[in-house]
């Protein structure tokens, strides 16, 4: 029935079945007035808001990819794939791993039998970029923004627990957007794109591996490099005892090459400069 026809007392009605519609002036109906403009209210707004959806994010891998742990085994149902970012001012690095899953955001996420698929090796979903740049996946956080022009990160693990023995993470990254299959591969869209725009972020886009391996490139952590191509690879997280010494060992080998650089530039700069190590 017509919104009109409601507001109305139903005028028709009353002929067919010939009763008197009450005085709209009588105190009874005088309290139902404003009753009937607050429906309307509520018809209107839901028929005629925006929707708060605003570009599709696809993302997943082809079905030919190879998806493996650290032992160069398929990786199993266990494991799950969480697309995000870090709050703003967090960089992941090795060095601050312990904190890396206090300072993430979910976008989107795909376990087995929902977008993930260890039968098939095949990850394939998608979420909504809303237009208040949140996401509408049921596995985001309603308050969480992912802003236009933040890079996405791919978080490829069995378990997030550092104290369990055989944790294993990839944590990926598109640093190269310049050979991207796809404009705007792995970096959030602007949120004011109109409904039906969409981007397609693949795992053969991901260039960077903060920790694990990606399309045979070996980033930190325990494994056994697989005798062949490989699109992904976790590698064994340290117990938290050895993170220190990972901490370590990843910053001194950095401030080395920091040195190694600063000597260099020195060095051409000035040929007789005695550089001490």
């Amino acid at each position: 029935m017509c919104l009109a026809c409601l507001l109305s007392g139903g005028a028709s009605i009353s002929r067919s079945y010939n009763f008197r519609i009450p005085d709209p002036n009588a105190p009874f109906m005088k309290s139902l007035l404003p009753i009937q403009a607050l429906l309307a209210l509520v018809l209107t707004l839901v028929c005629f808001s925006p929707k708060a959806e605003g570009s599709t994010v696809f993302w997943g891998s082809f079905s030919n990819d190879i998806l493996l742990d650290s032992a160069g085994n398929s990786l199993d149902g266990s494991y799950r794939f969480e697309v995000g970012t870090f709050v703003t001012g967090f960089t992941p690095t090795v060095a601050n791993i312990q904190l890396w899953e206090a300072n993430w955001m979910v976008f989107d996420a795909a376990v087995d039998g929902d977008g993930w698929s260890p039968l098939d090796q095949f990850v394939n979903t998608s979420a909504d970029h809303t237009a208040s740049a949140g996401s509408s996946s049921p596995d985001a956080d309603p308050a969480d923004v992912f802003a236009q022009g933040v890079l996405a990160y791919l978080w490829v693990f069995n378990s997030k627990d550092l104290g369990v023995a055989g944790t294993e993470w990839a944590l990926l990254a598109n640093y190269d957007t310049g050979t991207d299959a796809f404009p705007g591969a792995w970096e959030f869209p602007d949120p004011n794109l109109p409904p039906g725009d969409s981007f397609d972020w693949q795992t053969r886009d991901l260039d960077a591996a903060i920790f694990g391996g990606v399309n045979n490139t070996q980033g930190p952590g325990a494994h056994t490099p697989p005798p062949g191509a490989f699109t992904i690879q976790t590698h064994v997280v340290p117990e938290p005892g050895s993170l220190v010494l990972l901490g370590a060992a990843f910053a001194f080998t950095a401030r080395r090459s920091r040195r190694s650089h600063a000597r260099d530039l020195l060095l051409k700069t000035d040929p007789s400069t005695n550089w001490s190590p």
